[in-house]
Formats: C-alpha cells, structure tokens, sequence
C-alpha cells in the first residue's frame, strides 16, 4: 500500500469514527431527560439554573428570590452565610434553609414552628416586629421587620 492510500483510507476510518461519536452523543442528548450541562432533580427542578424545589410552595424555585432572607445574630459582617425561608402561599408552612447544614419543611402553628434533628430542636417564630430562628433556645438566625 502506497502512502497517499494509506493517508486516505486513515482519513476515512477516522471520519468514521467521529461521525459514529457524534450520533452517539445525539442519541445520549435526545433520549435523556437532561442535557450534559443542566442537572435536574428527582421534583423536576434545574439545580444548574438555580432552581431548588419548595415543599412549602409545592414547585421549583430560585431561592434567593423567593425566599426570606435571615441574618447571623450577632454579626455585622454581610459576607456571613445566611439562612433563608420560603413560606407558602398560605403561610401555613414554610421551607428553611440553612448554610450548610439543614433543609426542612416546617408546619406553622400559631406564629411558630418546630422542628427536630438528631441533636437540636430549631424553633421559628415569625412575629409581626421580627422573623427569628432559634437553635436550642438561642437565636441563630434573624431579619427585623
């Protein structure tokens, strides 16, 4: 076999290849329900957009515009991570957000809810004056109204 065969039939069996990848991709990129660049959710929410699913709104939400925004007692500092609440529509129940650690739906009763892990009890009361969350009876988190 002389060089300008071999080149050319190099050049064909790559050409080949390259088209087979291509299809195989289309084929992943169609008969998935996301793209390689988004992840979506078990609720169907696009976390790559930004969106994280609210139990208390029942859809997909971009937190940092629905929710309310709590800040570190005790802080000054506006680089702190915050903790966020996103109430329902009805303002029987809300999701609470926080950095790091928890996310959990709670039941509001009389202007305040409770909720349990394995080693504090968070407690938050949405009052007319204050929105403040407590963790074990000291306030963690708060937004004046």
């Amino acid at each position: 076999m002389d060089g300008k065969k071999a080149y050319s039939t190099f050049n064909g069996a790559m050409l080949g290849f390259l088209i087979l990848i291509a299809l195989s991709l289309a084929a992943v990129l169609l008969f998935t329900k996301s793209s390689v660049f988004s992840k979506i959710d078990e609720h169907g929410c696009n976390n790559s957009g930004g969106y994280t699913f609210s139990y208390a709104k029942a859809k997909c939400i971009k937190i940092y515009e629905e929710a309310v925004q709590l800040n570190k007692t005790g802080s000054n500092n506006p680089n702190d991570l915050k903790a966020f609440i996103v109430f329902s529509d009805d303002n029987k129940s809300a999701d609470m957000f926080l950095p790091d650690r928890i996310y959990a739906l709670l039941l509001l009763k009389e202007n305040n809810a409770e909720w349990h892990d394995n080693s504090s009890t968070y407690i938050l009361y949405n009052l007319p004056e204050k929105l403040s969350l407590k963790e074990n009876s000291e306030e963690i988190y708060y937004i004046n109204r």
